[in-house]
């Protein structure tokens, strides 16, 4: 009886270890972060905890656990245990960007805006043309007082999409006493082959940010073959909706005696900013030389991935009997706020490059030409900026069809905002 008594108990024992295993144990951390996750966005936090927790001890360093852990202590209000956890992913897996766009919410709900932006501006040195950790760098700023900084980093974020629908509202909700204003010059020197004379164009502007966009006036003065002349243009970026706004310009030029610019033009483009990190456009741009203007339509499609931007653009103009078009692709690789080196390539004659224009007048658009070109952009500190570039071209003789030159160019400008 006895002996029956002590086996049994023993098997009770052995059984206890199997029957105290939960169903949490059979589980895999993946498996355990997706329902964490849904508990957690459902409002059970609490029991969100217990199954991240679990998928921690599993795989200690699977980072997207340990930051949703560390937004349910945030939701929560226990900040300094989602300080604690960001804190360790951030020092285990260098320029994480959900790790900092997690930490930088955690400050910026606790009201500790200098932590936040000091954040923000780590995030951005890996992230240079990330949109929304630009957006919140701006709200930093605007809870911080510093409306200057706030509208900089607003037209850094316009260079990068200005079809980005939070522009518009953030600029708004600045005081206009920020940077609204800015003034530039640009210098173009040009030479070939085929003349020791250089080509230069010099040009003066100013704009103006305002609750519709950008208004820009300009002055090109154009030196070639001991032919000067001036062109005058006006210049608008209006919002029209969310993620769509135009590009809308005229100029005039005397063309009297020389024929450096078009007598009037004309562009008129729309841009739309597209899901997965696309945007596009199209437009077109009217030239009117005498006796025989130019239409010329245009189009481009663009692509932001990691610190770059990819933009393929392509021209086409009409002709009587057949058309001519131009293809050039652009990229950017962004480096720090508002910084980036860019490089182009393509083939045929842009209007919106007006250098090679001469006495060909509209015939110009229907030459051969391909070419390369670089540069940079860089900010000085938040209110200047200057931007050089240099290209080379293979362009085709309008007089003499069939025979190219080569062209060389150099390019530097300068903008302080105010």
């Amino acid at each position: 009886m006895t002996m029956r008594l002590t086996l049994l108990l023993l098997s009770f024992a052995a059984a206890v270890p199997v029957c105290a295993q939960t169903p949490l144990d059979s589980l895999g951390a993946e498996e355990l972060f997706l329902r964490g996750r849904d508990l957690a966005f459902a409002g059970q936090r609490d029991s969100s905890r217990i199954l991240l927790r679990k998928a921690l001890e599993k795989s200690p360093s699977y980072a997207d656990i340990r930051i949703l852990l560390a937004r349910t202590y945030a939701w929560d209000g226990r900040r300094r245990e989602a300080r604690e956890e960001l804190a360790t992913v951030i020092a285990n897996k260098k320029g994480y960007r959900d790790a900092y766009d997690a930490a930088i919410d955690v400050e910026m709900w606790d009201d500790k805006y200098t932590a936040a932006l000091k954040l923000c501006n780590e995030a951005i040195r890996f992230f240079p043309n990330d949109e929304a950790l630009l957006v919140k760098k701006v709200r930093i700023y605007r809870a911080l007082n510093m409306d200057q900084e706030a509208l900089l980093t607003i037209s850094i974020l316009e260079e990068i999409n200005r079809s980005n629908p939070e522009i518009e509202p953030l600029r708004e909700s600045i005081s206009t006493k920020g940077i609204l204003n800015s003034a530039g010059i640009s210098y173009s020197y040009d030479w070939t082959s085929e003349s020791p004379r250089p080509n230069q164009i010099a040009a003066l502007q100013y704009s103006r940010s305002t609750r519709y966009g950008t208004v820009i006036g300009r002055i090109n003065m154009a030196d070639r073959r001991r032919k000067t002349k001036l062109q005058y243009e006006v210049e608008a970026y209006p919002s029209i909706m969310s993620g769509v706004y135009a590009y809308v310009n005229y100029g005039y030029a005397d063309t009297a005696g020389a024929v450096l610019f078009p007598a009037h033009r004309i562009g008129l483009e729309l841009f739309f900013s597209l899901p997965a990190s696309f945007e596009a456009s199209i437009g077109s741009r009217h030239l009117y030389f005498d006796p025989a203007p130019v239409n010329i339509y245009t189009g481009s499609v663009g692509y932001y991935v990691g610190n770059y931007w990819i933009s393929l653009r392509t021209y086409i103009t009409p002709g009587d009997f057949s058309f001519s078009r131009s293809v050039s692709l652009t990229t950017r690789w962004y480096f720090g706020d508002g910084n980036y080196l860019f490089g182009k390539a393509g083939g045929g004659v842009s209007p919106d490059e007006d250098r090679f224009i001469d006495s060909a007048g509209a015939a110009i658009y229907n030459i051969g030409s391909t070419g390369i070109g670089g540069g940079i952009q860089y900010l000085f500190d938040p209110f200047s900026s200057v931007t050089a570039s240099a290209d080379y071209s293979r362009q085709e003789l309008s007089y003499r069809r069939g025979t190219y030159m080569d062209v060389y160019s150099l390019s530097l400008s300068y903008k302080y905002k105010f």
